[in-house]
């Protein structure tokens, strides 16, 4: 199943850095939404995901289900287990060289 992913985000967070850090060294590229600098990116994840804690990946299905993750360490099992998955499988242009 293709997904798509944003991460919100903020510069200030030691845990949105790690996953940051990530994703650099994994080769993973999706849009970032700064909640900190972007009053509507903040106010999109209250709104989808309940709360404003950051790091928060939200990860919208190809059914349309979205599903709003937080925690550092499980945004990063996560992605590490979708980029190992069958390359049919594997978010649409989110992966350099995937």
């Amino acid at each position: 199943m293709r997904e798509n992913y944003e991460l919100y985000h903020s510069e200030l967070c030691g845990f949105c850095h790690r996953v940051r850090r990530y994703m650099a060294n994994a080769g993973w590229e999706f849009p970032l939404r700064d909640t900190l600098r972007d009053g509507e990116a903040r106010r999109a994840l209250i709104q989808g995901g309940g709360r404003a804690t950051v790091p928060c990946l939200k990860i919208t299905r190809e059914d349309g289900q979205v599903v709003w993750m937080y925690e550092s360490l499980d945004i990063i099992d996560y992605l590490e287990s979708r980029r190992q998955t069958a390359p049919g499988d594997q978010a649409s242009g989110n992966l350099h060289g995937a």
